[in-house]
């Protein structure tokens, strides 16, 4: 008697399935891990900074200079007032790794008494240079140059007024006060920094040299000669930068 068949799935039906579960897996597992990787979003990073210029970019700077100016001591025997006077000016230089090259104005204001016949005079005496001035880096001190400095220009001294009438009996005598015009040059040392990307801050402290021609009474008789003299300069320069 023949038994009935057991109902069941068939081995190749079996076989089949499973190869294909097993491709499916394969094709689906790299997107699945993919989409299990993914993160929170990063945030958005700050740009880079500039990087700061190369050490032998060139340059250009303007500034304006104050401070003060104290005259030669021997010039009080001229009577001349030695003490420290305000000046300012102004400065313009071109660079370029350690060198500096450039022109400056610089002026500053005292008095001298002139004793006259009969009466006293107190001219200004106004002191202006124009001078081509050259610097050097030799040092820096945190973010800031030790500089020396040298200059070489032209003094002009006026008077203002420049003549004083003095009353006589007869015709009154005009005094003039002749401006002076002299060579003049020096050096000196100073300190630098920066103030922003743009602008720069300097003190400098220097010592000009020149010569005046002199009178002075000796006795009876009018002694003239020439005097090698000389000045203290101090300031303080803010100034704008420009790169080339």
């Amino acid at each position: 008697m023949m038994r009935p068949r057991a109902r069941g799935w068939h081995p190749a039906f079996l076989r089949n399935a499973c190869l294909a579960a097993a491709l499916l897996a394969l094709a689906l597992g790299p997107r699945a891990a993919a989409a299990d990787d993914v993160g929170p979003i990063a945030a958005p990073t700050a740009a880079p900074e500039a990087p700061p210029p190369a050490r032998g970019t060139a340059w250009l700077s303007v500034g304006l200079l104050a401070g003060g100016m104290l005259a030669d001591s021997r010039l009080a025997d001229y009577q001349w007032d030695t003490s420290l006077r305000p000046a300012f000016g102004a400065q313009a230089l071109a660079g370029r790794g350690p060198l500096q090259l450039g022109a400056r104005l610089w002026s500053a204001q005292t008095t001298q008494r002139i004793d006259l016949p009969g009466s006293t005079a107190e001219p200004r005496v106004r002191l202006t240079t124009v001078e081509l001035v050259g610097m050097g880096r030799v040092a820096t001190l945190g973010s800031s140059e030790i500089l020396i400095s040298g200059e070489v220009g032209r003094l002009h001294l006026g008077y203002h007024p420049d003549q004083v009438t003095i009353p006589g009996p007869g015709i009154p005598i005009v005094a003039q006060f002749s401006a002076l015009d002299e060579w003049t040059g020096g050096g000196g040392v100073g300190i630098r920094r920066g103030w922003g990307s743009r602008w720069s801050l300097a003190l400098g402290v220097e010592h000009d040299f020149f010569a005046l021609d002199t009178a002075h009474r000796s006795g009876a008789a009018v002694v003239y000669g020439r005097e090698s003299l000389g000045d203290w300069n101090a300031h303080l320069e803010v100034a704008r930068r420009f790169q080339l």
